[in-house]
């Protein structure tokens, strides 16, 4: 009996070595750069930067300072991330991965999973974030002139297949603020409760299926399009919704919107828009 207890002994000390060395000796430097060449070989149009890589226990990926581009856009800058691969998914056809890291002042969880045999390179993530700060967005951003703040949380879900890609959200923002710019009907900015959209998003447009914002000034729904040429930098709007002015709010626009003040029921039944045009110089019609 003794003799079985020190060779078992002794096997747990061989292995707790060999783990420790493993650790210690990682190649950290060769798996950031493979990683990001990967990536960057199934989707040409990512680009993926990794501060740091360690590895974890058990089975899992730890990564640090990790910024993700499209087209040299700015979309992701997070500031840690664990990935942990499902061990017997990976000798199957599709490979599930769950994941979980901190970003923008909040922070996210979800799982992946790739399928390796598909010619198309598809790939389904879903996640769920919450406590973000949407200020600190670069990629948002980037996407309008006005400044939006406030905390984000919801669901998104990417799926790709090869060329196509696509991004769904169903999400919502709370305790916000937009800063217009420019401003709209002398409002500098509007403060809100809460702005809940379902929006997506394939690389050349944002479809805004429904949107909904619940205001201090004022309440309304907004659905429609964002298109993007050769350059993110040029956006065409083409946005529909209804607007209901709070009281108080439609008191200090005064004479601005005389017309659209006519319909007695505009404080009930909203005053319908439309927004067509260059982000920067759109034509914003009432009726």
């Amino acid at each position: 009996m003794k003799f079985f207890k020190t060779r078992f002994a002794w096997a747990v000390y061989i292995l707790g070595a060999a783990l420790v060395f493993l650790y210690i000796l990682f190649p950290s430097d060769l798996l950031k750069e493979y990683l990001a060449n990967r990536i960057h070989q199934a989707h040409p149009n990512l680009t993926v930067e990794i501060g740091r890589l360690k590895l974890g226990f058990p089975t899992a990926l730890r990564l640090y300072d990790v910024s993700v581009y499209h087209s040299g856009w700015a979309i992701a800058d997070l500031e840690n991330l664990k990935i942990s691969p499902n061990i017997v998914s990976l000798f199957l056809e599709t490979t599930h991965i769950s994941f979980q890291g901190n970003g923008y002042g909040g922070n996210f969880k979800g799982d992946m999973n790739i399928i390796r045999k598909a010619d198309d390179g598809e790939m389904v993530i879903d996640a769920d974030i919450s406590g973000i700060q949407v200020d600190r967005l670069e990629a948002l951003q980037a996407i309008t002139t006005h400044r939006l703040s406030g905390i984000l949380e919801g669901t998104l879900t990417v799926t790709t297949q090869l060329p196509r890609q696509a991004l769904t959200g169903d999400l919502v923002l709370t305790d916000g603020k937009i800063e217009l710019s420019p401003p709209l009907l002398a409002q500098k900015e509007l403060t809100f409760d809460s702005i809940e959209a379902q929006l997506m998003f394939n690389g050349r447009s944002l479809t805004i299926e429904h949107c909904e914002l619940i205001g201090n000034q004022l309440d309304g729904e907004v659905a429609g399009s964002i298109r993007f040429g050769n350059h993110l930098s040029s956006k065409t709007l083409d946005l529909t919704g209804n607007v209901r002015p709070h009281a108080e709010f439609a008191a200090r626009l005064g004479n601005q919107i005389p017309k659209l003040l006519e319909n007695n029921n505009w404080q009930t039944q909203g005053v319908a828009f439309n927004v067509k045009g260059p982000m920067e110089s759109p034509t914003y019609t009432f009726y």
